[in-house]
C-alpha cells in the first residue's frame, strides 16, 4: 500500500474529497503557469530572426493579401500595413533557409503578391511605392512567380452540386473557405442535418463537450463579428455558429485544454458535413481578449461554465466567388518518425 492509500485510510472520508480538489486546485496553476511559459518562449513575435517563426508571420501576412485578393468588391491599393512588414521578413527568410526558392511558404508569399501587382497592371494601376520595398531580386521573383503557389482560386457553385457522391478525399481537397455568401437564407433544418452527422466526432472518454449555438439573427451576427474583428470588410453571414466546449465534461486539471481538442475536432467535422451538403463555411479563431471575450459571453448569453472554441460562417455559395488559395505543406513536411 503506498503512502497515500495509506493517509487516505485514516483520513475522515469528509475530508478525502476537499483535499483533493485543493490538489487539483494547485496543480491547474502550476501547470497554467508552466504552460504560459512554454508559449512565451516559443511563440512568433514581431520581426523573428529563427525560420519557422519567420514562415508563420510571413503566412500571416500573405494570407492578409489572398483575403483581400478574394473580396468581390477589390480594392486597389489595400495591404499598406502588410507592406511595411512583409518585405524585411522575405529577406529574413532568404537568410534563414538557404533553399528559400523551394521553400513552401517563400513561394506562396510570391504568389499572392503576384497576383496583386498583376491586378493592378492590368488596371494601369501604380505600383512604384510597393516596387520600392521590395529586392530588385525579390522583385523579379514576383514577377515571375507561379500562380498555382497562392492568391486567390475561383469556387463555382455549379461544382458543389454532387458533394454528397464525392471520396472523403476528394471532399477534403475541394473544401475551401469561402468568406462571401449567396444572399438567401440558411435554414435550421440544414444546419441541424450538418451537426447530427457531426455527432460521431470522437472525444475524451465519450464525454462530448462540445456545445454549438445558432445565431441567425442579422444584428447579433454582425455585432458578433465585429468584435471578433476577422473578416471586417466582408458582409455579414446569413448563419453563424459558435462552438464552444463545457468544462463541466472534464475532471482534473490535467484537462484544462481537452476542450479545444475536442472541440476542434467537431469544428472539422461539421466543416466537411457542411461542405458535403453543398454548403458553404468559413471558420474563424475566438481567441479572444479578455474583452472581447466578455463582450461576445454578454451578447451570446454564454454561460461562464463554456469556453469558446471557434465560429463558423455559414451560407450558400454564391455561383462564383473567389477564396484564398492558401497552400498547404506537404504532409511528408511535418512528419517525424521514431524507429
Amino acid at each position: 500500500m503506498n503512502w497515500k492509500s495509506t493517509v487516505e485510510q485514516w483520513m475522515p472520508k469528509p475530508l478525502i474529497a476537499p483535499l483533493k480538489n485543493l490538489r487539483q486546485s494547485i496543480h491547474l496553476y502550476q501547470d497554467s503557469w508552466a504552460q504560459a511559459k512554454r508559449f512565451n518562449r516559443s511563440y512568433s513575435r514581431i520581426m523573428p530572426h529563427e525560420r519557422v517563426r519567420i514562415e508563420t508571420r510571413v503566412m500571416f501576412l500573405s494570407h492578409q493579401i489572398e483575403k483581400g485578393l478574394s473580396h468581390h468588391n477589390f480594392r486597389y491599393g489595400f495591404g499598406k500595413k502588410v507592406f511595411n512588414e512583409l518585405p524585411t521578413l522575405l529577406t529574413r527568410l532568404e537568410q534563414a533557409d538557404l533553399n528559400f526558392a523551394n521553400n513552401t511558404v517563400y513561394k506562396e508569399s510570391l504568389a499572392a503578391l503576384h497576383e496583386y501587382m498583376q491586378r493592378h497592371l492590368d488596371a494601369e494601376k501604380d505600383i512604384s511605392w510597393q516596387q520600392l520595398l521590395f529586392t530588385a531580386d525579390q522583385w523579379q521573383r514576383i514577377m515571375n512567380a507561379e500562380s498555382n503557389d497562392g492568391g486567390s482560386i475561383s469556387i463555382r457553385k455549379s461544382d458543389k452540386l454532387n458533394n454528397k457522391d464525392l471520396s472523403f478525399a476528394a471532399l477534403s481537397e475541394n473544401r475551401h473557405s469561402v468568406r462571401e455568401f449567396a444572399d438567401e437564407p440558411v435554414f435550421l433544418d440544414e444546419l441541424n442535418q450538418a451537426i447530427q452527422m457531426s455527432m460521431r466526432t470522437p472525444s475524451v472518454c465519450n464525454r462530448q463537450p462540445t456545445r454549438v449555438h445558432v445565431i441567425l439573427d442579422k444584428e447579433v451576427i454582425a455585432e458578433a463579428l465585429h468584435i471578433q474583428g476577422g473578416v471586417n470588410g466582408y458582409p455579414a453571414p446569413p448563419a453563424l455558429l459558435m462552438i464552444t466546449s463545457d468544462l463541466r465534461a472534464f475532471m482534473t486539471s490535467y484537462e484544462r485544454n481537452e476542450g479545444y481538442t475536442d472541440g476542434g475536432l467537431f469544428g472539422m467535422s461539421l466543416l466537411l458535413s457542411l461542405e458535403s451538403l453543398g454548403i458553404g463555411a468559413c471558420p474563424l479563431n475566438t481567441m479572444f481578449t479578455a474583452t472581447a471575450e466578455k463582450k461576445t459571453r454578454k451578447l451570446l448569453h454564454l454561460p461562464d461554465n463554456e469556453v469558446p472554441v471557434m465560429y463558423i460562417e455559414v451560407g450558400h455559395f454564391l455561383d462564383e466567388t473567389r477564396t484564398c488559395r492558401s497552400t498547404r505543406f506537404q504532409g511528408s513536411d511535418i512528419t517525424s518518425v521514431l524507429q
